[in-house]
């Protein structure tokens, strides 16, 4: 019999539930439990009680509140409609607080925007003045201490890019390098600036008290630079005594620099390639790309990718195939979760954008399946030597799955450390874990290949018992097959004692 867990016919999204298949032409059936998680941003595109609902049952598994845009009023309303209509529909879901950070732009100008021509001479001001031809407003009033003669200054996301030729006072003077129409509020980069701005802004700080008093399940750090930015980001967490995830946006080429103490300061990380692209050279994005998936996962943290992975879509109802094909990698390459930003914030077909990302990964995890790769993703720490316990067991775990041929691996987590262990692994099984902790229990969604169980405490008495039920609730066994029992992860050192129990239905 097949597992209902693993196979299901095109668009259904239900996991668990029935066991159809479809053979398509290529002849590969469907996984029916997508292990890479979707997230998407609302905003004007989405934001309302209709749209959520089908977000929800297209495959959604986090949403993205943005804090750069709406106020504390309108984000308040949207976080608690989510929470009402995640237990309306009964489908688990976490909420994401995007913080903006010190995002750097230009000012206005007289017109609403100037021509930069090539070669030209222009001036860039932090005083505080209306832009005109040959003058740029700049809204960091640090430019001008941080920036250097030589140095290069990208606007508009890199399509235009100047060269410091001086500073005096409040005053760069810049020769366009690549010229082009520059418009107002439009952002800057300094890819060769130490930019002394503190990620985490005043407005940053009231944005995150709001949204931790809010109970959001997670909150994005932007323009992360080291592991101190992180911890102030920490301090405020722990501060409102909450269990909110932290994820660190690498957007900063001097992130890589530090990504070791990021991910250990981290609960996880996104690959925000908007910014990172603008920051560094084309062609290097992918394997940067492909290695902080590596070092994630090897750390035991997830990681989301994130930034145009459907930009097309925007306005059109197709994405084009290098979309799909970037979609594709990234889920090839393990990621925990893949994000969905102005395509469902903004765009015309916010719910068709998800509906082709759920297909694009369900199809990509199919083929994998059928070509004795899935679940077994490159992992270099699988060859280290001397590994922490928790990467011995979370890998053994995988490997026994295999083994044992076990029909599913039920993992028993109060802080979510358990799970995330078993996961950063990417076993072939599939992963059921239990939590009595509804704030874990919606954390869990982000977590690759997981589906969250939340239950009673006192379900938790006997840990065999309950095992062996979901197991069967989900269709997942028949007797005589064998299902792996994974408990007692800690993030403390002293109190990690995990084990793995095989189990026989």
């Amino acid at each position: 019999m097949l597992n209902p867990l693993l196979f299901c016919p095109a668009g259904r999204n239900i996991a668990g539930r029935g066991n159809a298949i479809m053979t398509i032409h290529t002849d590969i059936q469907w996984l029916a439990d997508r292990r890479t998680k979707i997230i998407a941003t609302l905003g004007p595109a989405s934001a309302n009680a209709m749209t959520i609902c089908r977000l929800l049952m297209a495959g959604v598994n986090l949403f993205r509140v943005n804090m750069s845009h709406g106020n504390h009023h309108e984000h308040g309303d949207m976080i608690r409609l989510i929470r009402r209509l995640s237990a309306e529909v009964e489908k688990p879901v976490a909420i994401l607080a995007d913080l903006c950070g010190p995002k750097i732009r230009v000012g206005t100008f007289a017109g609403g925007s100037i021509t930069l021509n090539n070669d030209e001479k222009v001036i860039i001001t932090t005083r505080d003045v209306i832009g005109k031809s040959g003058l740029i407003p700049s809204q960091y009033p640090k430019l001008a201490a941080d920036i250097a003669v030589g140095q290069h200054i990208l606007l508009a996301d890199g399509l235009m890019e100047l060269k410091v030729e001086a500073i005096e006072g409040t005053e760069v003077h810049c020769v366009v390098l690549q010229g082009g129409q520059l418009s107002d509020h439009k952002g800057m980069n300094l890819p060769d600036t130490h930019v002394t701005a503190a990620s985490l802004t005043d407005k940053d700080r009231l944005d995150a008290e709001f949204a931790l008093g809010c109970g959001v399940d997670f909150l994005a750090l932007s323009f992360v630079r080291t592991a101190f930015d992180v911890k102030a980001l920490r301090a405020l967490i722990n501060k409102a005594g909450t269990s909110t995830g932290l994820v660190a946006k690498i957007e900063r080429a001097e992130a890589l620099q530090h990504i070791e103490d990021i991910l250990a300061a981290a609960d996880a990380i996104m690959v925000a390639r908007g910014d990172l692209g603008v920051e560094l050279p084309p062609e290097k994005v992918p394997m940067i790309q492909q290695a902080l998936i590596t070092r994630a996962r090897e750390a035991n943290k997830p990681v989301i990718i994130a930034t145009q992975m459907l930009e097309s879509m925007i306005d059109q109802i197709r994405p084009t195939r290098a979309e799909v094909s970037d979609v594709s990698h990234a889920v090839t390459s393990g990621a925990d979760a893949i994000m969905l930003s102005a395509e469902t914030a903004a765009g015309l077909h916010p719910v068709e954008a998800v509906e082709m990302m759920d297909r694009v990964a369900r199809y990509t995890e199919s083929s994998l399946w059928y070509g004795g790769t899935f679940g077994s993703f490159d992992m270099e720490k699988t060859s280290r030597q001397g590994m922490p316990v928790t990467d011995a067991l979370a890998v053994s775990t995988a490997q026994l799955s295999r083994d044992l041929q076990v029909k599913c691996i039920i993992v028993i987590s109060e802080s979510g450390t358990s799970a995330t262990a078993v996961s950063s692994a990417r076993p072939a099984a599939p992963v059921i874990a239990i939590t009595a902790i509804p704030a874990t229990f919606r954390q869990m969604c982000l977590l690759w290949g997981v589906q969250p169980v939340l239950i009673k405490p006192e379900e938790l008495s006997n840990k065999v018992s309950l095992a062996r039920f979901w197991a069967r609730t989900y269709g997942l066994v028949q007797p005589g097959d064998r299902i792996l029992l994974v408990r007692w992860f800690h993030q403390d050192p002293i109190k990690n004692t995990p084990s793995i129990t095989i189990l026989n239905v």
